[in-house]
């Protein structure tokens, strides 16, 4: 099992909405359909969860104006509180990161920039940041157990990352 989150603010919706879905299209998406062992989400402001589970999902399309859309459903009924269904295996929900961290499985990450980590396992949870993960952030995941994970020699966007990492696990463990 593989799950991706990212953390983002509302306002990533309108200013980096590209990333934010390709993110969400990296992590799942198959040219052929879904990864059906992955779980995938974005985390609004520490508050609200759009969650798609890759194993359940039935009608998401990888475009960036569909996904948006769904994002922005989601955020808007994740507000008004609750667990809300927003397509099948798409679910929005009230969330903090400090609750959800303890509760992600395998070897944990947070996606941290340049630089090499070995040994990345099939059953992984990865926290990226939409404009890094900050500091405080940071500190929180690693009393969480989590590690910095650090991909390639350049800089790069959370999108980015997410499918470098899927293409890391497909060749390491086929």
């Amino acid at each position: 099992m593989r799950n991706f989150l990212l953390l983002a603010r509302k306002a990533d919706l309108s200013v980096h909405g590209g990333l934010l879905t390709r993110f969400v299209a990296g992590a799942l998406l198959l040219s052929h359909g879904t990864r059906k062992d992955v779980w995938a989400a974005v985390l609004f402001d520490d508050e609200v969860l759009v969650s798609f589970e890759g194993w359940g999902m039935r009608n998401v399309r990888p475009d960036e104006q569909s996904l948006s859309g769904i994002l922005r459903a989601g955020l808007r009924r994740g507000e008004e509180g609750g667990r809300t269904r927003i397509l099948q295996g798409v679910i929005a929900k009230r969330a903090r990161i400090e609750e959800l961290a303890p509760r992600l499985q395998g070897k944990k990450y947070f996606f941290e920039g340049p630089g090499s980590t070995h040994g990345i396992g099939s059953e992984i949870s990865v926290v990226f940041g939409c404009r890094g993960v900050e500091a405080e952030v940071a500190d929180g995941l690693r009393r969480s157990g989590f590690e910095p994970l650090r991909l390639g020699v350049r800089k790069m966007t959370a999108d980015q990352a997410a499918v470098i990492v899927n293409n890391v696990v497909d060749r390491s463990h086929p």
